[in-house]
């Protein structure tokens, strides 16, 4: 297993790129959508999309699979993480009332 400091150093090196990659899927998913968006719901969904991003490569960090395989699914999860996040707030939302 590796320590936390080599982790982190991989991720200096290339890590940051996978958040890139999802939030250019959670772009290309409201570039798609026919819902009109104003310029601040885009830019939180698209940060949303690199924070899932980042979710991604530290859970697949060891992983053993071909890195196109982890890019695609970095920018597919990207693009549900709008979803996704005002899924959970809306369930925190419900709890706390």
């Amino acid at each position: 297993m590796n320590d936390m400091s080599q982790v982190i150093d991989e991720f200096k090196k290339a890590g940051w790129l996978f958040a890139i990659l999802g939030g250019l899927g959670a772009l290309a998913r409201l570039i798609l959508t026919d819902e009109k968006y104003n310029t601040i719901k885009w830019i939180r969904m698209v940060i949303a999309g690199a924070i899932v991003g980042v979710l991604c490569y530290f859970s697949l960090y060891q992983a053993d699979i071909d890195p196109f395989y982890k890019c695609s699914l970095c920018s597919i999860s990207g693009s549900i993480a709008p979803e996704l996040f005002t899924f959970v707030r809306n369930k925190f939302k419900k709890q706390t009332t």
